[in-house]
């Protein structure tokens, strides 16, 4: 029965943010020195172990994707993109290795990458058995409007960017972390997100189109939404991102999962509800967390049976012979020990009563017999709603 620890979690992420970005500066500074990424990569000598600066790429005006500038085959190593533009521009089995775009913009047209390749997996040095660089791109606060189809952006890093209208389609995103970012109007189809980390990152608009299935497993992490407007529209936008997020991992079979990002749902939808419906869905949180939290059940039940063990201290009952009875005069000028005692009788009591079991010692008056006959009512619905909640996670 876990739930995602987000506090943990985010942890996890910036850890790995940290050690990534170590990883990536330390191999572009061998391969900078080296110029020499492997047989397999051919340098663009126009492209490659440069730095440029407000440099614009692709067409100026606004075309159609038909028209857009293609690139192809292309081997871009290494190089930094501060304040450039690319627009109008189709990359067409394109590598970008090691690069970093800081302040870039994807926008005007759109951006097509079409089987590009942004990261380098494999080592160069020798043993190359089993050994792993992960040398991947790094886009820091860039404003991305674009399509990526068929491309592997593995280990990846997106921090503080825009993306928007973007779709990610038959891609390769395991272990990319999305940071301090903005995510709108976003659509991903039959993509690999095995591992990935959103963290702290709005999002509007975000849902699956799947013809077959995108895949996520137990390292894949969504963090929490930050909340802007706190208005109705936009609470109602969130609940059904939490909800797509959740069907998503329920059909990848991460159950516990599935149950989190469902309470946050419907935690979230209360937000639209109107009053009488929002009292019921506080109700239902209360007393199970939407059937999430089994352990709701029995805080909310002890809650309960105080309650009413303080409603027959003073609506009076007679245990074993003496008459309990309190009102606000005689509560003062009783003896503390003697109101502790007489309070664990009426627990006691309460006890009895919510779990319908009764007791001989206990004979109640008649406005206590009353209060008793609601508290077995919803003793009996408690039982049946924690008795539920635990089903429906031990069947999970």
């Amino acid at each position: 029965m876990a739930y995602i620890n987000f506090k943990e979690e985010k942890y996890v992420a910036n850890k790995e943010l940290r050690n990534r970005k170590k990883n990536n500066s330390k191999l572009f500074e061998e391969y900078m020195e080296s110029k020499d990424l492997g047989r397999e990569y051919v340098a663009d000598k126009e492209l490659s172990f440069k730095e440029f600066q407000e440099k614009h790429f692709g067409n100026i005006r606004i075309v159609d994707e038909d028209e857009f500038l293609v690139i192809e085959n292309k081997d871009v190593l290494c190089s930094i993109f501060n304040n450039c533009s690319f627009n109008n521009i189709k990359f067409k089995e394109c590598k970008f290795i090691g690069c970093t775009f800081n302040d870039c913009k994807f926008h005007s047209g759109g951006v097509i990458f079409e089987n590009c390749i942004f990261v380098k997996e494999d080592s160069s040095k020798k043993p190359t058995l089993n050994n792993k660089e992960n040398f991947s791109c790094c886009f820091n606060k860039c404003s991305i409007y674009a399509k990526f189809t068929a491309s592997t952006l593995s280990y990846g890093i997106f921090q503080e960017c825009i993306i928007h209208n973007t779709l990610f389609e038959l891609s390769d995103m395991n272990n990319v972390i999305i940071i301090d970012s903005e995510l709108n109007k976003i659509v991903i189809s039959d993509s690999n997100l095995v591992g990935i980390k959103v963290v702290n990152t709005y999002m509007v608009d975000f849902e699956f189109n799947d013809k077959l299935q995108s895949k996520l497993d137990e390292k894949s992490f969504f963090d929490k939404i930050p909340i802007r407007e706190k208005t109705r529209e936009e609470f109602e936008g969130l609940y059904m991102i939490y909800e797509v997020i959740g069907n998503k991992c329920r059909e990848n079979n991460l159950k516990n999962n599935f149950g989190e990002y469902y309470y946050i749902c419907k935690k979230m939808q209360r937000k639209t509800l109107d009053f009488i419906p929002k009292i019921f869905s506080y109700i239902y949180d209360l007393t199970c967390g939407y059937g999430e939290r089994p352990l709701y059940s029995i805080v909310s039940s002890l809650g309960i049976i105080i309650i009413f063990a303080l409603l027959y201290m003073f609506t009076g009952f007679d245990y074993n012979g003496i008459n309990i009875n309190y009102n606000l005069n005689n509560l003062v000028y009783n003896d503390i020990k003697l109101i502790s005692s007489n309070l664990l009788k009426s627990f006691t009591y309460s006890v009895y009563v919510f779990s319908a079991v009764g007791s001989n010692e206990i004979t109640p008056t008649v406005v206590s017999e009353v209060i008793g006959d609601m508290e077995i009512i919803i003793g009996i619905i408690m039982m049946g709603i924690g008795v539920g909640a635990v089903t429906r996670k031990l069947v999970r």
